[in-house]
């Protein structure tokens, strides 16, 4: 149970992290100055924003395993 407990909240701290990220990328590109007629760089905070939503995406499928993993042990301790 520890160990399902401790994947749970590293999976959680990487979300949180995530979301972070994501806001801070975010904040980048609205706060991104308009140059003229010369095009804004915000390749770098888009791709954060993906790499950041990927992270939340498999913490989040680590986090579905794990507590699937829960209830099957949970279950077989009631059976």
């Amino acid at each position: 149970m520890d160990k399902i407990a401790g994947i749970n909240q590293t999976a959680l701290e990487s979300m949180q992290r995530g979301v972070r990220k994501l806001h801070e990328a975010a904040h980048e590109i609205a706060t991104a100055p308009a140059r003229g007629a010369e095009p804004t760089e915000l390749a770098e905070p888009l791709v954060e924003m993906l790499e950041a939503q990927r992270a939340i995406e498999a913490s989040a499928a680590v986090l579905r395993r794990a507590n699937g993993a829960l209830d099957r042990v949970l279950e077989a301790l009631r059976s």
